[in-house]
């Protein structure tokens, strides 16, 4: 194109000199108009000339990265690392994103927005590589933030996909990375809509979504509808129980708030039949439950890998609970997270650290002790702690031993309620029947 361009303009400066040298034999005069008009042309010509000049000598930062470099740039961020779900980075991707494989962010996330929503191959790893230089990388996110659109092609073009099952998984997966502690990124996808996507591939009207699509939408729900705070290291915003306060409030070590999803939390919320089918998810575990030998588990938060388990359905179960957890953080929601409580203990007792941890947050936003599950001997019945706190801050977990005039006198400061009605070691709490695979819970 400059090329063409420069050939135009030499013919057209030819023309200017051969219209200037006919005018001046003829003697026209300096100031009239055809002169007036032919000075006026010859500058534009310079002009135009300079900025072909220009562009060659300096050309527009247009996408030179190709798909094969994309997907070489990959390879090399990755390593071995072949985990189906990937929390953090590995010391060897850490590695690779200093030595400079990462130089390339804003270039190929800009493909992201302007690539037809048509070429599977090519968003793939795009969207691939913008993840693996994201994971575990602040600095990086923030320069993710700045990609003009880029929320929204996420959304519309990876989330909202229905031609190529990866996609909608490696763009529930940059939500889940790139929203932790980046103001920018956790509330511009509330806003392009990403909720309700990530919602529809759970729901799954359409019995299209495989289980990692499901996960990654699930984690990356998690992600959201936690708030960010100003605490050193890792940006978590830390929950807390008082004796006086009637729902939970946030420690003040975490203070001041940084990012705060109450608007997405309730969004979640309102959304007919979301939470029911988390719970349902969230059901389905723990992993192993009726496992004895662990070394032959596939637990996402070790070992599943992403070719070989991607369609394990139990691969669900934490992402659920972990949306779950934050959930429950709304005053609003504490009656429907009563509905998870025992799958809740069971998933406490998990091989997998994915769903015990989620477990014991959820237990803990529920204004349980951490420790308010008793299964029975023959495994058919549990005893649930209930919401319970006394005002020397003590849950129904610590009531071990307490005697029973102890357990009739001791009260909720806020409920009113007896330990004897609350607390499992008390004789009192909640009293839950199921069988060992607890479908029917």
């Amino acid at each position: 194109f400059c090329f063409i361009s420069l050939v135009l303009l030499l013919v057209w400066r030819t023309s200017l000199t051969r219209i200037d040298t006919h005018l001046s034999e003829t003697s026209v005069d300096y100031n009239s108009s055809m002169m007036i008009m032919l000075r006026h042309l010859r500058v534009s010509q310079q002009i135009i000339l300079l900025a072909v000049v220009l562009a060659i000598s300096f050309p527009v930062a247009a996408s030179v990265v190709s798909l094969t470099e994309i997907q070489q740039l990959v390879t090399t961020l990755k390593g071995d690392d072949e985990r189906l779900f990937r929390w953090d980075a590995t010391e060897h991707t850490h590695s690779q994103q200093s030595a400079g494989a990462c130089k390339n962010l804003e270039e190929v996330a800009t493909l992201l927005t302007t690539t037809s929503a048509f070429n599977d191959e090519l968003l793939a790893a795009a969207a691939d590589y913008s993840l693996l230089c994201i994971t575990d990388n602040p600095l990086n996110r923030a320069k993710l933030s700045q990609v003009p659109d880029i929320h929204k092609a996420i959304v519309d073009k990876l989330i909202k996909s229905s031609t190529n099952t990866a996609l909608p998984a490696l763009g529930g997966h940059l939500v889940y990375s790139a929203t932790y502690t980046n103001e920018k990124n956790h509330q511009t996808f509330f806003e392009q809509g990403a909720v309700e996507a990530l919602a529809e591939v759970i729901m799954d009207d359409d019995k299209t979504a495989i289980p990692v699509q499901k996960m990654y939408a699930a984690a990356a729900l998690q992600n959201l509808a936690a708030s960010y705070c100003e605490t050193v290291d890792d940006g978590t915003c830390y929950w807390e129980w008082t004796a006086t306060d009637e729902h939970i409030q946030l420690d003040p070590h975490s203070l001041p708030l940084h990012s705060d999803a109450t608007a997405i939390r309730k969004r979640i919320l309102e959304i007919p039949g979301l939470v029911d089918e988390l719970i349902e998810l969230a059901c389905h575990g723990p992993i192993g439950h009726d496992e004895e030998n662990e070394e032959d588990l596939v637990m996402p938060g070790s070992n599943a890998l992403a070719d070989a388990h991607g369609l394990k359905e139990e691969m669900v179960t934490w992402a659920a609970m972990a949306t779950l957890k934050n959930l429950v953080l709304e005053p609003t929601a504490k009656k429907i997270g009563e509905h998870a409580l025992s799958c809740a203990c069971l998933l406490k007792e998990s091989h997998d650290w994915l769903e015990e941890a989620k477990a014991f947050d959820f237990l803990h936003h529920m204004r349980r002790g951490d420790d308010p599950c008793f299964l029975s001997g023959d495994g058919v019945s549990i005893c649930i702690d209930d919401s319970f706190l006394d005002e020397g801050y003590y849950h129904c977990d610590e009531y071990e031993g307490v005697s029973k005039e102890d357990c009739e006198a001791t009260l909720d400061k806020i409920t009113g309620v007896t330990a004897e009605v609350a607390c499992c070691e008390c004789g009192g709490g909640l009293h839950v029947d199921f069988t060992s695979d607890h479908d029917e819970l």
